[in-house]
C-alpha cells in the first residue's frame, strides 16, 4: 500500500511538472530564443555556473589577440590611408550600414533595416533621392526613397545575406552607387517606421 502511495505521489509531481510547463511554454520558448539570439550575437550569458564572455572590440582600435596567426606592421607611406580615401570622397562621406533582427514574417529568418549615415562632418542635405536595388529575389526592382528626415531607409526581409547596391542622387546632377553585403551578424534593430520593400 505504501509503494501504491509513493507512486501516486511520484505521478502528481510529475502531472504538476507537465500542467506548469505547458501552462509557460510561451515563457520557455520566448526565454530559449532570446539565449540563442544572444549567444548569436555575441552578448555575455550566465545561467547558475555556466557562464559565456560577451564578444568584446576594443573603443580605442587596439587589438591585442591572444593567437600569433595575427601580425601588424605600420603603414609608413601612408599608401593604405590615402587609400582609404577613396571610399569617402566620391561618395560624399555618406554611408550604407543596415541592422537585422530575427523576422516576424514566416518563412523568413531576419528583418533588415538599410539606411544611409554621413560621416564625420558630411551631410544628407545634398542628397535628393535614393534609389535601392536588392537583387532577382525582389524581382529585380528599383525600390525610391526620398526620405531625407529618417536617413533614406528601407526595411525588407530575407532568409538569406544578399548585396544592397544603392544609387545615391544629389542636388546637383550628379549620382554615385554604394554597395553593402547585408548579412546577419548585427545585433540591434530600429523600431522605426520605414519603406518596406518585399
Amino acid at each position: 500500500m505504501e509503494s501504491c502511495l509513493r507512486i501516486i505521489a511520484e505521478f502528481q509531481w510529475l502531472l504538476l511538472v507537465g500542467i506548469v510547463l505547458i501552462w509557460l511554454r510561451d515563457e520557455i520558448a520566448s526565454v530559449a530564443k532570446s539565449l540563442a539570439w544572444r549567444l548569436k550575437v555575441g552578448s555575455a550569458v550566465k545561467v547558475a555556473s555556466f557562464e559565456l564572455g560577451a564578444t568584446y572590440v576594443s573603443p580605442n582600435g587596439k587589438f591585442e589577440p591572444k593567437s600569433s596567426t595575427l601580425q601588424s606592421q605600420p603603414d609608413q607611406k601612408k599608401r593604405r590611408f590615402n587609400e582609404r580615401k577613396q571610399y569617402y570622397e566620391p561618395n560624399r562621406g555618406l554611408m550604407l550600414v543596415h541592422k537585422v533582427a530575427p523576422s516576424s514574417k514566416e518563412g523568413q529568418l531576419y528583418d533588415i533595416l538599410i539606411y544611409l549615415i554621413p560621416h564625420k562632418d558630411a551631410t544628407l542635405a545634398p542628397v535628393t533621392k535614393v534609389e535601392y536595388y536588392f537583387g532577382k529575389y525582389w524581382d529585380d526592382q528599383l525600390f525610391l526613397v526620398t526620405d531625407r528626415a529618417h536617413n533614406f531607409p528601407i526595411a525588407t526581409s530575407a532568409y538569406g545575406p544578399f548585396v544592397c547596391t544603392a544609387e545615391l542622387y544629389f542636388s546637383d546632377g550628379t549620382s554615385c552607387i554604394l554597395s553593402r553585403y547585408v548579412d546577419f551578424e548585427m545585433g540591434a534593430f530600429s523600431n522605426n517606421t520605414t519603406q518596406s520593400a518585399n
